[in-house]
């Protein structure tokens, strides 16, 4: 059945080329597409007849008119011919016109798959009562749109959450502010990603002493008398 309909798609596009149509390039920009992308099809004619003539230039996908074009031409006149083309099955797809042929290749959407890189925490150290900011850069590799959900963790403990929405191929930048109020060492954890931040108590108070002072000793200065 489906060799009976190649053929019929085939003498369909024969009828349609008259003898003065040539086809002098055929370009697919991307030859590769995703299942929700389309490849644009750059077709160069020209009528090589002596007389003005129109022409209906079918497009066909693996032997079958997928989409057609008219134009009118004078002799020896050439015209660029644009159509698009989009599958919803992944596959390899010959797509020609008159003689020229190329192949289109369609690869399954990919669904979405993020990545986190580039965690900063500033400052490093800290009074108690400060502000440090954490921030990193969460990246959609996948081939479909997301959602992901930033969880960060101080010591293990979630503290706070952020939920977005990052398109295929697009970066989305994450910030979290806290302060903490007890001196110490923290962890903080952000997916895969982890560092430290230290929290510096209040100094210590200096206390002044006063100054000890000498007591002043009583000292004779009577002289003997030899005689």
């Amino acid at each position: 059945m489906l060799f009976l309909t190649a053929i019929s798609g085939l003498l369909q596009a024969c009828a349609e080329a008259q003898p003065g149509f040539e086809v002098l390039s055929l370009d697919i920009k991307p030859t590769k597409i995703t299942t929700a992308e389309k490849a644009t099809i750059e077709v160069e004619i020209r009528n090589n007849d002596a007389k003005d003539a129109t022409y209906t230039v079918p497009l066909m996908v693996n032997g079958v008119a997928d989409d057609r074009r008219s134009v009118t031409l004078a002799p020896g006149e050439t015209e660029l011919l644009t159509f698009t083309l989009a599958r919803s099955q992944p596959g390899t797809y010959s797509v020609s016109v008159g003689s020229r042929e190329s192949t289109l290749v369609v690869e399954k959407l990919s669904p979405p798959e993020f990545r986190l890189s580039d965690m900063e925490i500033n400052p490093a150290e800290a009074n108690i009562g400060g502000n440090i900011v954490i921030t990193a850069k969460v990246s959609n590799i996948g081939g479909t749109q997301g959602n992901y959900t930033a969880e960060m963790k101080i010591d293990g403990i979630t503290i706070e959450t952020e939920q977005f929405t990052i398109a295929a191929g697009t970066d989305y930048k994450v910030v979290f502010k806290i302060c903490e109020c007890s001196p110490g060492t923290y962890t903080v954890t952000l997916g895969n990603l982890s560092g430290e931040f230290v929290v510096k108590g209040p100094p210590r108070p200096v206390t002044n002493y006063p100054t000890p002072t000498s007591t002043p000793t009583s000292t004779s200065s009577g002289c003997s008398t030899r005689g």
